[in-house]
């Protein structure tokens, strides 16, 4: 098509050079450069080029970026695991009776690189060997105060209290925070996307921040002529952050339902 206009295109060239001598030059080079059907076909070539090699540069990422999409949004039989990665925090305090101790844990984005935070717990333990008999019991409850937390405003992450006798070599109590909806870290065969997967198994940006409680005692102190047995208590707190990476793999297994 382009071929077949260059003919009399070169026609028009040729008369309006013939009229104006100053052009005398570029007319016959121009005249050189399309006087066969083969250079013809070149330029033909060349300017059919030069039209479509900017459209395929300003295609080419839309191209990549749709089979980009389209690879992690298809429906397949995965396996999902989680690399997990421990943060612990520890220290002790020893209380009488009503006194109070705030312990603090801060998480930053830093100490969690590209992982996850599965969850956060609050261990606090104590061991009341000391006194006489039942009815002496040393007790302990804490409560936490998330404020400075993120997703604390949104209700995502929540204030929680606990409370323990320090009996039976084991006492104590655990809270714990799940900053990842139902995250227990065992692995599971699914039919999904890994975009679905990805969405699903992530903190949204939760949990990083200050988080702090406050922990009290109640010391029961058995009398004794001259003297009071068990008047304090050692308590050792525990912060313990399990962060995790999505691992995605296909899966060797068929999947139910």
């Amino acid at each position: 098509m382009i071929g077949s206009q260059i003919g009399p295109l070169l026609e028009r060239l040729e008369r309006g050079f013939e009229r104006d001598g100053d052009f005398a030059g570029l007319s016959q080079m121009v005249l050189d450069m399309l006087d066969s059907p083969r250079k013809i076909g070149m330029m033909a070539g060349t300017i059919v080029f030069m039209l479509l090699f900017p459209l395929y540069f300003a295609w080419m990422p839309l191209a990549d970026e749709g089979l980009v999409n389209g690879g992690s949004s298809a429906q397949g039989e995965w396996l999902v695991s989680f690399s997990e990665s421990e943060s612990v925090f520890e220290e002790s305090a020893v209380l009488e009776d009503g006194d109070t101790h705030m312990t603090e844990f801060l998480v930053g984005i830093e100490d969690l690189g590209e992982m996850e935070i599965g969850f956060i717990e609050l261990i606090v333990q104590c061991n009341d060997n000391d006194d006489p008999g039942p009815g002496f019991t040393d007790n302990v409850d804490g409560v936490s105060d998330l404020l400075d937390v993120a997703g604390h405003d949104s209700g995502h992450i929540e204030d929680q209290s606990a409370d323990g006798s320090c009996t039976g070599g084991n006492g104590g109590f655990t809270i714990r925070w799940d900053v990842t909806a139902n995250y227990t870290g065992e692995s599971f065969n699914i039919t999904s996307s890994q975009k679905t997967i990805s969405e699903t198994w992530n903190d949204n940006g939760f949990g990083i921040g200050t988080w702090s409680a406050t922990i009290s005692a109640e010391i029961n102190s058995a009398p004794v002529i001259g003297s009071i047995v068990d008047s304090d208590e050692d308590f050792d707190i525990t912060w313990r952050m399990i962060a995790y990476e999505v691992v995605i793999e296909e899966s060797l297994m068929e999947t139910s339902g």
